[in-house]
């Protein structure tokens, strides 16, 4: 097997294995491996000249999360120049943010709570400051974008806080953390929908592994567990998890587990092996194609051209048909939630902007580019959105 590339390792899926009750034998250990080549040598090299061959803020914490669900905790002078990175990562953020909470992060407060979680299952403290502004943001929400923070946000950063208040690595800031915590189970429960998901079907599981690590569990936080178990398991017949993050974070959920275990993770536990999937025969069978109508408003001239593909193709096909048949341009750039459009049209998004795919008219799609599978007929517009 060929050694990969940052972008291409994605160490949260071997988190939501090693957090489930499966396990993937040898290739599981050939995964570990291939991550703790690949991001040692990235982070570790002496060499500045390729900056964006290095791991993000939210991928060194994911990797330092890998770390410990394999029972390991960073150390020596190879851990201590991880920690320290991910230390500067934060100390980054937080002077983007400013002394008076008027900035934003440069990346955003999901990745700055999963930085301080990912310290903190290490047992490694960060500055009270540096929780402060985590404390600060959830605790006067109206300042953000859009005056709130969105689920799965609100989620990891209750998982910080859970972990912090269980570890007790900034006892001077241990009453907020707990006013906090409850805060944010609050705000998760009140976004509960009448079919059971914490705000959308994809930000229920990050959602669910907060509720259910909860210290202080009561009749109505139960209740809504189990509406929102019952939702997710609804979705997964539908199929409607295929994107490995998600998967990843769904996987400890269905185990009864949480990313705050890595505090103490049970290694001995077992776990049963996975079997390789099996494809059944079919008769071969000539493809059918789908009519797409792409639709770009936030130009001048506005673009809206109709593009042909064969049945099941993604969203990312599509786009991918019309740069070839006509005047379209896009570009992308890799995360760990898959490739996510940075210009539309050669026009790139600002620093607080965004290109937002909606289903005509006005229809938010909650799946990214690589993930969401249009239907014959629909129309699909790429606008750009400020937040």
């Amino acid at each position: 097997m060929d050694r990969l590339s940052p972008e291409q390792l994605n160490p949260s899926i071997y988190v939501g294995l090693r957090l489930s009750s499966l396990q993937a034998g040898a290739k599981e250990a050939h995964y570990l491996h291939s991550l703790k080549l690949s991001y040692q040598q990235s982070l570790l090299s002496n060499d500045n000249s390729d900056s964006e061959a290095k791991p993000s803020m939210g991928q060194l914490a994911l990797y330092l999360l890998a770390l410990r669900a394999n029972c390991e905790f960073v150390g020596g002078r190879k851990g201590d120049r991880l920690v320290s990175q991910l230390k500067r990562f934060l100390e980054d953020e937080k002077g983007a943010i400013g002394h008076n909470h008027q900035g934003h992060p440069h990346t955003s407060y999901y990745q700055y709570s999963l930085g301080i979680l990912a310290l903190c299952v290490h047992q490694k403290r960060v500055h009270d400051s540096v929780v402060g502004k985590l404390l600060y943001a959830v605790e006067h929400e109206q300042h953000l974008q859009q005056g709130h923070f969105p689920v799965d946000t609100l989620a990891m950063a209750g998982l910080a806080f859970s972990c912090l208040k269980l570890s007790n690595l900034n006892p001077n800031q241990r009453n907020r953390i707990t006013v906090a915590l409850g805060r944010v189970q609050e705000k998760i429960l009140k976004a509960q929908t009448p079919e059971g998901h914490f705000g959308n079907v994809y930000s229920t599981p990050l959602a669910l592994q907060l509720l259910m690590a909860s210290l202080r569990p009561t009749v109505e936080l139960g209740t809504a567990c189990l509406k929102a178990k019952a939702a997710l398991l609804a979705s997964l017949q539908h199929k409607a998890f295929q994107n490995p993050l998600m998967i990843s974070q769904l996987l400890p959920i269905l185990n009864q587990k949480s990313y705050v275990d890595l505090i103490s993770p049970d290694c001995e536990a077992p776990r049963v092996l996975l079997e390789p999937a099996t494809e059944t025969p079919s008769q071969t069978q000539v493809p059918g194609f789908i009519h797409v109508t792409l639709k770009v408003s936030s130009i001048s001239p506005s673009y809206r051209h109709s593009v042909s593909v064969p049945v099941s193709s993604s969203l990312e096909d599509v786009l991918k048909k019309a740069q070839e048949h006509s005047r379209f341009r896009y570009g992308t750039q890799a995360s760990l939630s898959g490739p996510y459009l940075t210009s539309v049209m050669g026009k790139k998004a600002g620093e607080r902007e965004f290109w937002q795919l909606l289903r005509a008219p006005d229809t938010p799609l909650l799946q990214g580019i690589a993930d969401y599978r249009p239907r014959d007929g629909e129309a699909i517009e790429l606008r750009l959105v400020g937040w």
